[in-house]
């Protein structure tokens, strides 16, 4: 291993067991591997999205793997394309007609101000007396 070598996130699942499948598969390639997050994603997955249980490796084992996970039927990413859970609140942030024209990021942050807004809205105006 060189020690200029860092770890890096090669996939995300939101169930741990079906990280551990990759795991395996990556193991019995003789590629070494950490899954992140394991416990919290088993005790949080029903309450919140915590990025699920990631699977890291050597960054120089990289192109190996990706060809491992290939083989195996891993559907590989294109390095350019967003995660699925960005673009899904991005498909909401772009309903609103002005938001439409501001960047992703812009778009996410505006989206969760205005549910905040809202939210607060209700919460003062439900505890106001009639």
């Amino acid at each position: 291993m060189e020690t200029t070598d860092k770890m890096v996130e090669i996939a995300s699942f939101q169930y741990p067991a079906e990280a551990h499948t990759l795991v395996a598969l990556l193991k019995s390639e003789g590629i070494d591997c950490y899954l992140r997050n394991e416990y919290s994603a088993h005790v949080m997955s029903g309450y919140a999205d915590i990025g699920g249980a990631r699977v890291e490796i050597l960054e120089s084992d990289v192109p190996r793997a990706l060809e491992v996970m290939q083989d195996g039927g891993y559907e590989i990413p294109e390095e350019d394309e967003p995660d699925g859970r960005i673009t899904a609140v991005a498909g909401w942030a772009g309903r609103i007609p002005f938001l439409r024209n501001l960047s992703l990021e812009v778009q996410i942050l505006a989206f969760f101000v205005l549910i905040a807004v809202g939210v607060g809205l209700l919460i003062y105006f439900g505890t106001l007396k009639g």
